[in-house]
């Protein structure tokens, strides 16, 4: 039992609190987004066998191609003003009224775009979709609307700290909405139209919620300085979410024409495999707004402390996917290709955890200065070196290879993105070597791509080593944190 400390003399000054390490604050706020960033992707893999059983195979083309059209346009409808609000209520002189302001201004931007994406919808759809424009898409885009709502509420919550609103709007629209998709598509009719109007629903009502904290939070200023501002750091962030984004799908696109109508396994493989990649994304809700509230000359400082500690918990997930990928992967069998042909894959996406930590540690310092236009080339220079070594790779290699493009994706998302630090940074920074981390992130990843994945023997070598790894890892995060400093 912890023994409170003796109350000081008369005439003493009381002590003050000690404020938590940044490591703390990360991994304690973090957690609680981490939640948010994975539930939906969770609610994909958990809605995918429910959706096929309810609707007719047609059907679920319908609502596959929607959903990617639901993702693309939550970012483009915005403008990447999402990505400037959390700099904005921290940074800006505006603080949090200029940042409400632009989250209003951002969302009668994004229900025009969509207005306009909807009337054009005739023309584009058969291009771009190969399909007609019909009642699926334009509830895809409906949903993209209520998605870039939420998203710009989640980014003020973000600079708020308000993790918990922010987890809310996150499960009304990953969890809530497919939810009553299904019912409608059960109890009414198994289309595509209803199985989407219930998701529609769950972002919408995700969007308005989020606006409606917002507006309550404080009064709003809309200036066309604060708007101009943040569309000059958000605007060239656009195709930087849309690269991270189709990143996956064009690795599927590469399994599916490369192995002859492997999409489906390599969809399920890099699903899995991409799960820690999602934790750290979701920590980086917390780390960010840590990074930007420290003074200049500190950011590196913070980002020396908290870095090492990221990139372990990372790797220990990362590590722990790849070693357990042969029973993962047994959760969503595939049709075209036993279980053991995924576990490589699996391994190499999960790898990309490591390098995904630097890129987003660059990053902080990339938004904090607001020279984000660099992104808008470098990264989708990484992911398209990254779908050309999966094309090569694959032909010799097979599932493998489509990890293998993954992995090389954000190993160089990390050089560039570093890169571009360095050039516009204030104060730039280099990640620490982190030696012993990176040697168990080789060690983990090529294990758990090459160590057998059926017999006796290696069950017990894998998940020994998972346990190790899980327990070796949980006491290292524990130690690191605890010895963190607070942030002077």
């Amino acid at each position: 039992m912890t023994v409170p400390d003796p109350a000081p003399p008369a005439g003493a000054a009381a002590p003050v609190p000690a404020e938590p390490s940044a490591t703390r604050t990360v991994l304690g706020r973090g957690s609680l987004y981490t939640i948010a960033t994975a539930g939906p992707a969770l609610a994909a893999l958990a809605v995918i066998p429910a959706v096929t059983r309810l609707v007719a195979p047609d059907e679920y083309s319908l609502v596959s191609v929607a959903t990617v059209v639901v993702q693309v346009a939550y970012i483009l409808v915005a403008l990447g003003l999402g990505a400037a609000v959390t700099r904005q209520y921290i940074l800006d002189a505006g603080g949090a009224a200029g940042a409400r302001g632009v989250v209003v201004a951002g969302a009668g931007i994004a229900t025009l775009i969509t207005g306009v994406l909807a009337a054009s919808g005739p023309w584009w759809s058969p291009l771009l979709l190969g399909r007609p424009f019909g009642t699926e898409i334009l509830l895809a885009l409906v949903a993209g609307v209520g998605g870039a709502w939420m998203v710009l509420a989640q980014a003020y919550l973000r600079g708020a700290d308000r993790p918990g609103p922010f987890v809310l709007l996150a499960v009304l629209a990953s969890l809530a909405g497919p939810a009553a998709g299904l019912v409608l598509a059960a109890a009414a009719a198994p289309t595509a139209t209803a199985y989407l109007s219930g998701v529609v629903g769950g972002y919408l009502v995700a969007g308005l919620t989020g606006l409606a904290l917002v507006v309550r939070s404080g009064s709003a200023r809309t200036t066309w300085r604060g708007v101009r501002a943040a569309l000059r750091v958000g605007a060239p962030t656009v195709p930087h979410q849309v690269s991270l984004y189709l990143a996956l799908a064009g690795l599927v696109v590469v399994a599916d024409r490369v192995l002859d109508g492997a999409g489906g396994a390599a969809n399920i493989a890099l699903s899995i495999g991409a799960g820690a990649t999602v934790v750290t994304a979701g920590l980086n809700n917390a780390w960010a707004p840590v990074v930007y509230r420290a003074a200049p000359a500190e950011r590196g400082r913070v980002l020396d402390e908290t870095t090492p500690v990221i990139t372990l918990v990372a790797v220990v997930l990362a590590g722990g996917v790849a070693l357990l990928a042969p029973w993962l992967v047994r959760l969503a069998p595939s049709a075209d290709y036993p279980p053991v042909t995924l576990v490589p894959a699996v391994a190499l996406a999960s790898a990309a955890a490591l390098p995904s930590v630097v890129y987003l540690a660059s990053g902080h310092l990339v938004f904090a200065r607001g020279r984000t236009g660099w992104l808008a080339v470098s990264t989708p220079v990484a992911v398209a070196a990254g779908l050309a070594a999966a094309v090569a790779l694959t032909s010799a290699w097979g599932l493998g290879g489509v990890g293998a493009g993954y992995l090389v994706a954000y190993v160089l998302l990390a050089v560039l993105t570093t890169a571009v630090q360095r050039r516009v940074a204030e104060r730039p920074w280099w990640p620490p070597a982190m030696p012993l981390t990176v040697l168990l992130w080789l060690a983990v990843s090529v294990a758990g791509a090459v160590l057998p994945s059926e017999g006796a023997v290696a069950t017990a070598a894998r998940l020994g080593a998972a346990v190790a790894l899980g327990v070796g890892g949980l006491l290292a995060v524990r130690r690191v944190a605890r010895g963190s400093r607070a942030p002077r």
